[in-house]
């Protein structure tokens, strides 16, 4: 009865047909955003103590179908996020990557963490954006960018990774950065938004 009464109310001006089509699209959304294999990884991987626990979290996500290499080690549970298509196959994690925890992902686009990568507590990756509307509605249709962060980078706590970036091999990227472009390979950057501070010596073992 309630939402009868509501719709006819906004039907008076117009409205009741455009509050309906939202409410279709959010419930599309809605229905999109519900990831049962993940939900199911987390809640097993929830149960594990942090840290030690990261080889056994690592096969519960690579079981929910997730591509996550031999070697790689999850400290605590990935917070993933999206309701575009492709949610699973947005996710490449290499071999030998470190992942510790409160790490958030969105998967509106794929992103890349290649081998031996270290991604330390609380890492925001996005890759959901939005293209620049009107001035009536300035923000415009979602779109989604990918993200890469390549062999041997090391994301340092609390630093902001945003759509379309690539960090380079061998890069840092420093504590509560907020990278906004692509960082070159073997660099150091820090800073709102992220700079090259200075470049490092590259060596392998």
């Amino acid at each position: 009865m309630g939402l009868r009464w509501w719709l006819l109310l906004c039907n008076r001006d117009g409205a009741a047909e455009y509050y309906v089509a939202r409410l279709q699209h959010y419930g599309r959304l809605f229905r999109r955003s519900l990831h049962l294999n993940y939900v199911l990884a987390n809640t097993l991987a929830g149960l594990l103590p942090d840290f030690f626990s990261g080889s056994i979290r690592t096969r519960l996500y690579r079981r929910a179908g997730f591509a996550v290499g031999h070697g790689a080690f999850l400290m605590g549970n990935l917070d993933l996020s999206s309701a575009v298509p492709g949610f699973y196959d947005n996710l490449v994690i290499g071999p030998g990557v470190t992942i510790a925890d409160h790490v958030r992902i969105n998967l509106d686009a794929r992103v890349t963490i290649g081998r031996n990568v270290a991604i330390a507590p609380h890492v925001l990756i996005f890759t959901g954006s939005h293209k620049t509307g009107p001035g009536s509605a300035r923000l415009g249709a979602p779109i989604g960018l990918p993200v890469t962060i390549e062999d041997g980078a090391w994301v340092r706590l609390g630093a902001i990774i945003l759509p379309g970036v690539t960090v380079g091999r061998g890069s840092i990227v420093a504590a509560g950065a907020v990278v906004m472009k692509d960082v070159p390979p073997n660099s150091y950057v820090e800073g709102n938004p992220a700079e090259v501070v200075h470049r490092l010596p590259w060596a392998d073992r």
